[in-house]
């Protein structure tokens, strides 16, 4: 039976009848950077999510991949993969990775989402998502960290350990969770430790922080971060920046606290961007300024860069999609075929 998944969650995991489009068009020179080819990923709506067959995850990518993509998603959240301890399910993993593989996509992992026998004592089920393991199963988690990265190994070397920690991702109610990198930065080591030990050479992001453009100073929690130790215990951090059309601070001041202590050199993931009216003209050209502005020396130190998703999540009123939800691209997804296109030529 497909576990029903609250719309929420489906958000927070997406962080998921068309055709392929034919490659045509050039972007503005100023694109052109061989050197980032990842600032043009998006996230998959996973068929599961929405009781649709898996030719629907494959559907997506190759319009992703039809209109210059290089990233996707990938789905190994904890609960699904080990539904009973010790007792492994990597069914669904297997066929996204498989899919990706196929058509030369790469991915980046969520790590997190606790398997619901994990949980804290009396935590509702449905809380997976906001919840760190209870203490006497620390070692699960590590190993799960460890066989997920280890299996993989080869074909997908990206991980991103948990979604909006500092916001409505983590423990307390009312999504106040700005105070809480403590307990994040505990969790961040421990699957740090794993993934490395499945996987020595894959890169691990911590934080896919809340940043939109309505949170002013995000960078203390990264500053709480490394008062508790996190450095050494992630490679990249990721945050979603959303706003008009960027925030574009955000980046800027993320990339001044890791400069001050040490880590200018990891960069920086954008995770989640994009606008939730995702029809007409004006987001493409929001799209396009994003992706030009991004590619140029002024943030050299953005590594990777996520539209949130390739299809409209659940809901109304929620077209982030670069299509919609059947796959019939949008204008914003001939924008982001310019300026991919251009950037591989």
């Amino acid at each position: 039976m497909i576990e029903k998944i609250t719309r929420r969650e489906m958000l927070r995991r997406a962080g998921a009848a068309g055709g392929a489009l034919a490659v045509g068009g050039m972007a503005p020179a100023l694109a052109k950077d061989p050197r980032r080819p990842l600032l043009y990923g998006a996230g998959i709506i996973w068929g599961r999510w929405v009781n649709l067959p898996r030719d629907y995850d494959d559907r997506q990518m190759d319009l992703l991949k039809s209109l210059g993509g290089t990233v996707c998603s990938a789905s190994f959240d904890w609960v699904d993969v080990e539904p009973t301890p010790g007792k492994w399910d990597w069914s669904y993993a297997d066929h996204t990775v498989d899919a990706a593989q196929k058509r030369k996509l790469k991915q980046i992992a969520f790590i997190g989402n606790t398997a619901r026998w994990a949980l804290p004592t009396g935590v509702s089920p449905n809380l997976t998502y906001r919840f760190p393991p209870r203490d006497n199963c620390e070692s699960a988690f590590y190993n799960y960290c460890r066989t997920a990265a280890a299996r993989y190994r080869g074909r997908v070397e990206m991980f991103q350990f948990w979604n909006e920690p500092n916001g409505c991702g983590w423990v307390k109610d009312g999504c106040a969770n700005a105070d809480q990198f403590a307990l994040y930065t505990r969790w961040l080591k421990v699957a740090y430790a794993g993934l490395k030990a499945g996987n020595p050479h894959c890169i691990v992001a911590a934080g896919a922080l809340d940043y939109n453009q309505g949170v002013k100073d995000g960078y203390k929690y990264i500053e709480g971060m490394y008062k508790n130790g996190a450095y050494g215990h992630f490679d990249t951090i990721s945050i979603h920046p959303y706003g008009e059309p960027l925030h574009w601070e955000a980046l800027s001041d993320t990339h001044r606290v890791m400069s001050e202590n040490g880590d200018s050199h990891k960069g920086i993931w954008i995770t989640e961007y994009g606008w939730s009216d995702s029809k007409g003209e004006g987001p493409a050209e929001k799209l396009r300024e994003v992706l030009r502005r991004l590619s140029t020396p002024e943030f050299s130190y953005v590594k990777l860069a996520n539209y949130l998703c390739v299809t409209d999540l659940p809901g109304k009123g929620e077209q982030y999609g670069l299509a919609d939800r059947d796959l019939h691209p949008r204008p914003i997804a001939m924008a982001f075929r310019e300026m991919a296109t251009g950037a591989q030529a």
